[in-house]
């Protein structure tokens, strides 16, 4: 009995490690292109975007945060998850909880800003 009660636990513990540590990937190689203001922009499918190139402000937050290619006249994007999160923080939270996860969404590529595609 007892080594079936350490055999059940051990499984348990296994599907538990196993699933909280497979998490699915965002995949933003998927890109679709979006017009903004008169000019084309690559952002990943199923994203969040601006709609207004990006202010000096916005670059230098975001430089802060982590995302390192802000430019002028970029606009920034993303992903659903990232935009979810902030929306529950606003409601809820604190600002230290949504800068904390635009510092992860930074690291993990899951917010960024997209240059013009064409200078035009």
């Amino acid at each position: 009995m007892k080594a079936l009660k350490v055999t059940l636990l051990s499984g348990v513990a296994l599907l538990v490690v196993g699933c909280s540590t497979n998490e699915p990937t965002v995949n933003t190689t998927k890109q679709i292109v979006t017009l903004e203001n008169g000019k084309q922009y690559s952002v990943p499918q199923g994203s969040s975007y601006t709609k207004a190139p990006v202010t000096d402000k916005v670059i230098k937050r975001y430089t802060e945060l982590g995302v390192k290619d802000c430019q002028n006249g970029d606009i920034t994007w993303e992903t659903e998850s990232v935009a979810s999160s902030i929306n529950k923080v606003l409601r809820t939270g604190s600002k230290d909880e949504g800068l904390a996860i635009y510092r992860k969404a930074a690291k993990e590529g899951t917010v960024g800003c997209s240059s013009p595609l064409s200078n035009k």
